[in-house]
């Protein structure tokens, strides 16, 4: 296990407000956002914060795809997307990727 992790520094997510709240509960940093700018700012935080995972609301993971994917070769934080519909695509798509790197097979 990684030493010096606390709960509340290893959890973070990035979503709308009304979306993401109810984490804080569960140990999350959260960082409600309204504008790409704001998420960029908490993307950067939580980078700099060594979180371990970071949920991030599907359409903000879309938007931030590219400042997301500058922090690809870092073990860590794991961006993980999550949708209020329920919609799994871009993480089966993430899942699958993963395998390919690690694999070299679908």
């Amino acid at each position: 296990m990684l030493e010096g992790l606390s709960v509340n520094k290893s959890l973070a997510i990035i979503g709308d407000e009304d979306t993401i709240l109810g984490f804080r509960a569960l140990g999350f940093r959260v960082y409600p956002t309204t504008e790409l700018q704001e998420s960029k700012v908490a993307l950067d935080e939580i980078v700099q914060e060594k979180c371990t995972v970071c949920l991030v609301q599907e359409n903000i993971y879309l938007a931030l795809q590219e400042e997301i994917n500058k922090y690809k070769n870092l073990p860590l934080p794991i961006f993980i997307p999550f949708g209020k519909t329920g919609r799994a695509d871009l993480l089966e798509k993430m899942v699958k990727d993963i395998r390919l790197r690690a694999t070299g097979t679908d």
